[in-house]
């Protein structure tokens, strides 16, 4: 497999990912980890970044709660990819955080602390799908935070996500709408969030009856 870790087909790259997870739920994830630090930051081809960080995204699918006790290591091991010079690395580290994070609720926030600010400013400055997966990253953070800070992100965040429903891109408005379900079934403050829910159920009416 490990020739098919940096090539240049994605659909290559993604089953030889979903592979690795089915190894590291085989074997234990502490035996993957100092292979997959070495992938995620590759020197050699952002393909390699790619795979490796879309493995951790799968171990987290396929493994559940059980990531739990090698949470910080796995995101410190993907942190970098936030801030990668490949968009679609950017975008699957983001994906990957919001697989772990959703794995790990409602525990480990503090295994987040280092990505927070990188996500914070990722949805201020990326557009398209790249957004939508730094969206959906802080959305699963959400329910891991204490009250208040969950009160400010999830208030900050949902106007983005009103926002970004109107975007032409199917995908991206289905990730909007787990996301603003999320943060208001999570919320501390639901009844304060949960104004926003006719609004985006308005849009998707107009857009039926289109």
């Amino acid at each position: 497999m490990r020739p098919d870790i940096d090539n240049i087909d994605e659909y290559v790259r993604n089953t030889t990912a979903r592979a690795f997870a089915v190894v590291a739920s085989a074997l234990g994830i502490p035996s993957l980890l100092p292979f997959l630090k070495a992938v995620c930051r590759s020197k050699k081809s952002w393909q390699a970044r790619h795979t490796g960080i879309k493995i951790v995204q799968q171990i987290a699918i396929l493994m559940g709660c059980a990531i739990l006790p090698y949470l910080k290591s796995l995101v410190e091991i993907i942190e970098r990819g936030l801030v990668d010079e490949q968009q679609k690395v950017r975008t699957i580290t983001a994906l990957a955080l919001a697989a772990l994070a959703e794995s790990a609720t409602p525990y480990g926030i503090e295994s987040f602390d280092s990505v927070l600010v990188p996500l914070w400013k990722g949805i201020r400055t990326h557009r398209g799908k790249g957004l939508a997966a730094f969206l959906k990253a802080i959305g699963f953070l959400i329910p891991l935070m204490d009250n208040e800070s969950s009160k400010y992100y999830t208030r900050e965040v949902m106007l983005i996500l009103v926002r970004e429903f109107t975007s032409p891109d199917e995908e991206t408005k289905k990730i909007v709408l787990k996301v603003q379900i999320y943060c208001i079934v999570s919320s501390p403050c639901k009844h304060k969030y949960s104004g926003y829910w006719p609004h985006f159920a308005h849009k998707i009416d107009s857009e039926l009856i289109q």
